[in-house]
């Protein structure tokens, strides 16, 4: 391999006399000084690629929502692409280290990389207008007409990943490579991926059947996974919900798809179901009444639609009644509140008992021994008046 013209000039510079060194160190002492300088710039190209990246990532940081998750966004997936384009912008130069003619290099791959580059950043630009314009057509239609929003947010979700993923195939081509082996590789490449990711492919498949067969809608309060929460976003990857104490949960959608959904605001009413406990020596009649008349006289229980009260079991130390009225959904947790505390108001009123588990502990040797002292007359008071000192 013949010395580069640059470490020649390097080697001139430093004017070291490699006269008196073994021949097999002078042979190897330009080689090794090539490629110091080839080790060298790969590391500074490494870390200036890694400053593209964070710079990416930062500016991902600034525009992105406070309530959105930064993480696995399209500004994250730019800051990573960004760093793999970079490092083949910056190659031309350890290849010139190496001896070959990075000029030409520049001169053929430079507009490519750099119309690659642009490419991406108006992908990416592109990508994100869209999906925030079809979000906010979806919010508006939900708002105004009642549509369902889902359905739109799930397709700019996936609209966004098109458009990029289209991106990287046009940035690839316009740094050279083939259309044909880019489409073979990219073939090979996907069953490879597709073997590697199948739980990302399922959860890619599950998003699809819920977009297609919505059981929830974004704004439904369900269970899903044994976690309850408002759904809040639904993308082709993961489906995000809200907990009633603002903590966000992202659950794959294969997970979601897999396990029992329940929607609890998918029907304008629903059913409560109380459960009280009164005493054995209650009149269980006029506990009835009670609760017939709680549920009744509350103003957000549906009247025209039956009000039940009865025996539901007798337990161990009450009468278990159980109370059932329809409310509206929204009024749900609220009614309930209202319901538990009227009832236990009336209850007090009418002089019922709500019983609780009690024990009683006997002292069986204590007992016996007291019994006895006082049997025999033992430790007992003297009489008053009695003089016990002589």
């Amino acid at each position: 391999m013949s010395i580069p013209a640059d470490t020649t000039r390097l080697l001139a510079q430093l004017n070291i006399d490699t006269s008196t060194w073994p021949a097999w160190a002078a042979t190897a002492w330009p080689h090794a000084v090539t490629w110091s300088l080839v080790l060298g710039s790969v590391i500074l190209i490494w870390v200036a690629a890694l400053m593209v990246k964070h710079f990416i990532r930062f500016i991902g940081k600034l525009a992105t929502p406070k309530d959105k998750d930064f993480e696995g966004s399209a500004w994250d997936l730019m800051a990573s692409v960004a760093r793999v384009f970079a490092l083949i912008l910056f190659s031309p130069l350890p290849l010139g280290l190496a001896g070959y003619d990075w000029r030409a290099l520049v001169e053929t791959r430079g507009p490519g990389a750099l119309a690659a580059m642009a490419i991406l950043f108006f992908a990416l630009m592109g990508a994100n207008v869209i999906s925030r314009s079809l979000r906010k057509f979806g919010e508006k239609a939900h708002a105004h007409a009642g549509a369902d929003d889902t359905l739109i947010a799930f397709s700019a979700s996936l609209i966004k990943y098109v458009i990029f993923a289209i991106a990287i195939v046009t940035a690839l081509i316009q740094m050279g490579f083939p259309a044909a082996s880019l489409a073979a590789v990219l073939a090979a490449a996907g069953l490879a991926i597709g073997l590697a990711l199948q739980d990302t492919l399922k959860a890619v498949a599950a998003g699809v059947m819920l977009a297609i067969f919505r059981p929830f809608r974004i704004g439904d309060f369900v269970t899903l996974a044994d976690l309850d929460g408002e759904v809040t976003n639904i993308t082709p990857f993961t489906t995000t919900m809200k907990q009633i104490d603002n903590k966000i949960v992202s659950l794959t959608n294969d997970k979601v798809w897999g396990s029992p959904l329940i929607n609890h605001t998918i029907q304008p009413f629903r059913r409560l179901d109380l459960y009280f406990g009164v005493s054995y020596d209650d009149d269980l009649d006029k506990a009835l009444e009670v609760l017939r008349h709680c549920a009744e006289s509350h103003p957000k229980v549906i009247s025209y639609m039956p009000i039940w009260a009865g025996v539901q079991s007798l337990a161990d130390w009450s009468v278990t009644m159980r109370l059932r009225a329809w409310v509206p959904t929204p009024d749900f947790i609220q009614v309930r509140a209202d319901l538990i505390k009227s009832v236990k108001q009336n209850f007090d009123k009418s002089g019922i008992t709500i019983p609780f588990p009690t024990a009683i502990e006997y002292q069986g040797e204590l007992l016996a021994k007291e019994t006895r002292t006082k049997t025999s007359g033992e430790d007992l008071p003297p009489p008053p008046g009695r003089d016990t000192s002589g």
